[in-house]
């Protein structure tokens, strides 16, 4: 259910109902519920007063705020990471980014190409609470329906070349650095599309 929810292949305020899902999963209520259970937990799911379950909306302010985290701690990651990820694995995400219709493998939309390479940065940042920290804040921001930012795409890919280019070069510092201007350039691209107020603009 995770995986759709990431995916979008149910958006927010979709409402799960027990039944078509057991039936969906081929699994009985009991697992199916703790599952339900665990994700109202984490924050995935909202139980509405009369009892109904449905995916959680992620506003403007909350992706914001999950912007914030991952310039804050992405750089690091990828400076941990820098020397320890196989030169195959970089030269296929390379690859991903610069031809993207060849790269779907199973995913919605080609412009998910590049998160292989925010991906391989988790696997290989050596700490598993930082990487848990970042695939949760990515998740989240994938699950709202205001994640894109319209005209970035080709900046977009820019920037994940640079970012690969210096692990490749095992440059762990210019690596951190084209980690945080491609961050940044996110969040002022999304400040800019989305004409978030004023009050949001000065997050930190």
């Amino acid at each position: 259910m995770l995986s759709w929810i990431e995916n979008r292949q149910i958006g927010p305020g979709f409402v799960l109902d027990e039944r078509r899902l057991s039936s969906a999963l081929d699994i009985s209520r009991t697992p199916l519920r703790n599952a339900l259970n665990r994700l109202l937990g984490e924050g995935y799911l909202v139980r509405l007063v009369n009892g109904t379950i449905m995916v959680r909306e992620v506003g403007v302010g909350e992706v914001l705020e999950l912007l914030y985290v991952r310039r804050l701690l992405e750089p690091e990651a990828v400076m941990l990471a820098a020397g320890r990820i196989p030169a195959g694995e970089l030269a296929k995400v390379r690859d991903a980014v610069q031809h993207p219709d060849l790269a779907t493998e199973g995913r919605i939309e080609t412009w998910q190409a590049g998160d292989e390479l925010h991906d391989i940065v988790c696997d290989y940042c050596t700490n598993r609470s930082l990487a848990n920290i970042l695939r949760d804040a990515r998740r989240r921001i994938r699950m709202s329906n205001i994640e894109r930012v319209p005209g970035r795409s080709a900046e977009a890919s820019e920037e994940h070349l640079r970012i690969i280019d210096a692990l490749l070069d095992g440059n762990a510092e210019q690596a951190r650095d084209a980690m945080a201007v491609h961050l940044e350039n996110i969040t002022q691209g999304f400040l800019a599309t989305y004409a978030v107020r004023s009050e949001h603009r000065n997050l930190p």
